[in-house]
């Protein structure tokens, strides 16, 4: 499932909001992009849902970060 640019603008507004500018905590580069694909973490629960996670990366080095939808209120349904 794919987020739409709005819900990535969303993403964008939020971690400026919360750091400026948002650094990778791997290589401390200030070029992060919000992926437009959601990842989903599977569970050993078959009764458990998964939560899509948005991954936020570092342009320079690949690490991957990931932010809860529901805690940055944005709606990926």
């Amino acid at each position: 499932m794919p987020l739409t640019p709005d819900q990535q603008q969303a993403v964008a507004n939020h971690l400026k909001s919360r750091a400026q500018p948002p650094q990778c905590p791997v290589c401390g580069a200030a070029n992060m992009v919000i992926r437009e694909h959601l990842t989903l973490l599977s569970t050993p629960d078959e009764d458990a849902t998964s939560e899509p996670l948005i991954n936020v990366a570092c342009k320079y080095c690949g690490h991957v970060l990931h932010f809860s939808p529901s805690l940055l209120g944005i709606s990926v349904e």
